[in-house]
């Protein structure tokens, strides 16, 4: 069980605060802020995939029918007891969760086919049209109740406004004729508990026989209900009371009808809220272009691309430097570098997005990621310094520390911003010595960030143990933020120094009290640094270069085997062509010899004649010989030999045999081709011609059928994208796929992007769904 105390450090409630403002209902709204880490795996992967289906719906532009609606479950709960009547406001709800909720069972039924975990959903929700129907007959969408809810009402009613006209025409009367005798204070009609009465002048209301309501506050002012009128009033008011008690007997009705579908109500309420609950997070998830990773103990922990999610609300995903860590093998990572690097943030991201992913919330990381499910998640970071407690912020550390071995586990994730600092370096070092090595004979893994030099050297020669470093950059003096596995690194207090303004005699003055051995320690970390990031760049450049020249490899065999192809279809074609017409010509020359032989024609006629068919026909096999399809030559043939495809121009050099396969692999120019020795005839080399001047020997590489742009970012894959169709269309292709996944769907909506405005595009669409589905876009190439 993660404690509230570690999801509090790790400000998870501000994420949960923040998805809130997505939900609609204050039951979701509820739900949401009161997410926790789930304690099983399937319940985290069952959440995350909901949220999944959510989004696709999303992306379709198609919102759930969700209304705001306030938490029912009292006031259904209250219909459920005997003689309780909810008042129509009330009612009027119940009415609004029942359309909500059979609106909402028919949006997720058609959307079964991209959410079918989500349709589950679909069968708790209520939905009864004649129960809608009965409520929607009786109270009005202003919550009153309607003149025909009931026979009894209708006449009441009736009744009651005849009454009151013949009240008010009755003391309209009395009014006209009193007001020309200046008896009353004002020419209108007032109530007074619920009865009509006249205003009248104090010194005239003997004059009036009725019954004194009441007096102004000056007291010069009389209400009157006048004698003629109070029976009139009487019966009004015992209207009025039939009227209240035929809208309480029919409210009772609606409540008790209520009441016996209470749990569906009830439970319907609950899946709305979820449901709701679920959409907001798949909002959440498209703002941050977020994905739900993988969870597999099995694998190595492996975070892709992350990025802090409180960090990216406030800068921007441009702003923000993503992280990338992979665990193979390794349970400790202890991770050096300048004050004010990252150090510290690194530790905040890898357990709040472990939090958000085990409450199955999607994360801000590549979709490519791996996850581990931890049972608890141990931390110590921050000043922890307890005044009550008579502790300091060193011995508070302790304590902590002390409790995080007791509870960590093969299944718990440990943080430790700063290890054994607060105390003398030399022992500070040793007690955070122990504390790595005892986490790590317990399984748990460990991220740890310290200044002690001797941890960098404990990493390195420690199983399970891995140095890591937030990334410097020297020349600018400021840290990059970006964050290294396998390498120590410096804290640059001297060159964090030179930055904020400390002059050069300061900077040796402090130096000539710096240890000799750390001083250098601290420059060949630097050096070491330095040298990897150049390394780091040229390896990248190399990779780009080789990832160029096999894709030009691969694209040149398939141009060679279509090419191949082609040449076949072209020669059997030929063949059949020839030897129909061989035939159809040995036919002729037959009927000619026979007609020969049976017109007496002197034998050495007939003999010539047949020596001219026996040549014929021999020209015939040179020029298309019976097995040109199915030539096998055994040849043996060894390293360095000059050999050429069959039926092809393509010649080359045998750089490698592979005799258990049967295979070569052949040097034709700059590329490499494997390719099976049965396919090889020898073949003398040619002398390259020179060429001057000219672009005679110009030529377009072969294209490429398909583009792989998964795990890419969005600005790195829109040019290969421009630059893949470019050539597909130089190429004469007709037909090219793109490979994006589906994941969050920003790649697959960039390719459409781009493919719409492309003048060189015919049309696209998805592949079949046996063959990728919408993670293959095919492309028609004009």
């Amino acid at each position: 069980m993660i404690s509230s105390a570690t999801l509090d450090k790790l400000e998870y409630s501000k994420i949960l605060n923040y998805i809130v403002r997505y939900c609609t209902t204050e039951t979701g709204k509820m739900l949401t802020v009161s997410l926790k880490p789930h304690e099983e795996i399937s319940e985290a992967v069952a959440e995350g995939e909901l949220v999944n289906q959510a989004k696709e719906i999303l992306i379709k532009n198609e919102f759930p029918p969700i209304e705001y609606i306030t938490d029912l479950n009292e006031t259904i709960t209250l219909s459920r007891i005997e003689g309780t009547v909810l008042d129509s406001k009330k009612i009027l709800e119940i009415l609004k969760l029942a359309l909500m909720s059979r609106n909402l069972k028919t949006y997720l039924k058609t959307s079964r086919e991209i959410a079918p975990s989500l349709c589950e959903f679909a069968e708790r929700l209520f939905s009864d049209k004649l129960f809608e129907h009965y409520i929607q007959k009786i109270i009005t969408d202003n919550g009153e109740v309607k003149d025909n809810a009931s026979q009894k009402l209708n006449e009441i009613r009736k009744e009651l406004r005849s009454r009151r006209e013949d009240l008010i025409k009755s003391v309209n009367r009395m009014v006209k004729s009193l007001d020309e005798k200046d008896i009353i204070r004002e020419d209108y009609l007032t109530l007074r508990d619920g009865r009509i009465v006249i205003p009248v002048k104090a010194e005239h209301k003997r004059h009036i026989r009725g019954f004194i309501h009441s007096e102004s506050s000056t007291g010069q002012t009389v209400y009157i209900e006048p004698e003629e009128t109070l029976e009139l009033n009487n019966e009004i008011i015992s209207l009025s009371f039939a009227e209240k008690r035929e809208i309480e007997r029919l409210l009772k009705e609606i409540t008790k009808r209520i009441g016996v579908i209470s749990a569906e109500l009830k439970d319907s309420l609950s899946v709305i809220s979820f449901i709701d609950s679920v959409f907001a997070r798949a909002k959440y998830s498209v703002e941050i272009i977020g994905s739900f990773p993988s969870i597999d103990n099995r694998n190595d922990l492996d975070i892709q691309d992350a990025r802090h999610p409180l960090l990216l609300k406030k800068h921007g995903r441009n702003e923000t430097i993503p992280l990338n860590v992979k665990l193979s093998g390794k349970k400790v990572i202890i991770i050096t570098g300048p004050n004010a690097g990252g150090k510290t943030v690194v530790l905040k991201t890898i357990g709040l997005l472990a939090l958000m992913v085990q409450s199955g919330l999607h994360v801000p990381v590549s979709p490519d990621s791996n996850f581990h499910f931890f049972n608890n998640i141990l931390l110590d970071i921050g000043d922890a310094q307890s005044i009550e407690d008579d502790l300091s912020t060193f011995s508070s550390h302790l304590s902590n520390i002390k409790q995080i071995i007791d509870d960590a586990d093969g299944e718990s994730l440990v943080l430790l911003d700063e290890v054994g600092t607060g105390t003398d370096p030399e022992e500070g070092s040793a007690l955070a010595s122990a504390v790595l090595l005892r986490l790590r004979d317990k399984q748990a893994t460990v991220f740890a960030t310290t200044h002690h030099g001797s941890l960098k050297l404990i990493a390195h020669d420690t199983e399970s143990f891995e140095n890591a470093a937030m990334e410097f950059d020297t020349k600018n003096l400021q840290p990059t933020y970006v964050f290294k596995q396998g390498i120590p690194g410096s804290s640059y207090a001297f060159e964090v120094a030179k930055r904020i303004g400390l002059d050069e005699n300061f900077l040796n003055l402090a130096s000539e009290y710096l240890d000799e051995d750390k001083h250098k320690l601290e420059n060949f970390l630097v050096d070491i640094e330095s040298q990897s990031h150049e390394l780091e760049e040229k390896l990248k450049k190399l990779e780009i270069e080789n990832s160029r020249l096999n894709g030009l490899s691969n694209l040149y065999k398939q141009n060679i085997d279509k090419l191949n192809k082609e040449k076949n279809l072209i020669l059997k074609k030929a063949k059949t062509e020839a030897d129909d017409y061989i035939k159809g010509i040995n036919k002729k020359i037959e009927h000619v010899i026979k007609e020969l032989k049976e017109s007496n024609a002197e034998k050495n006629i007939i003999k010539e004649t047949k020596h001219i068919v026996a040549d014929l026909r021999e020209q015939n096999k040179k020029l298309v010989p019976d097995d040109f399809e199915l030539q096998r030559e055994n040849y043996k043939f060894s390293i360095g030999n000059y050999v050429a495809l069959k039926n092809t121009e393509t010649k080359g050099e045998i750089v490698e045999i592979n005799a258990a396969k049967n295979t070569a692999v052949l040097k034709i120019g700059v590329l490499r081709m494997r390719v099976d020795l049965n396919r090889l005839v020898p073949a003398k080399k040619e002398k390259q011609k020179v060429e001057t001047g000219g672009y005679g020997n110009f030529s377009i590489p072969p294209a490429e059928m398909r583009l792989d742009i998964r795990g890419r970012k969005p600005e790195e894959a829109e040019f290969e994208v421009l630059k893949f169709i470019d050539n597909a269309h130089t190429s004469g292709l007709d037909r090219v796929e793109i490979l994006h996944g589906k994941g969050a769907g920003v790649l697959k909506k960039m390719v459409a992007d781009i493919l719409k405005r492309h003048d060189k595009v015919k049309g696209f669409y998805f592949a079949p769904v046996e063959f990728g589905g919408e993670g293959i876009t095919i492309v028609e190439i004009l």
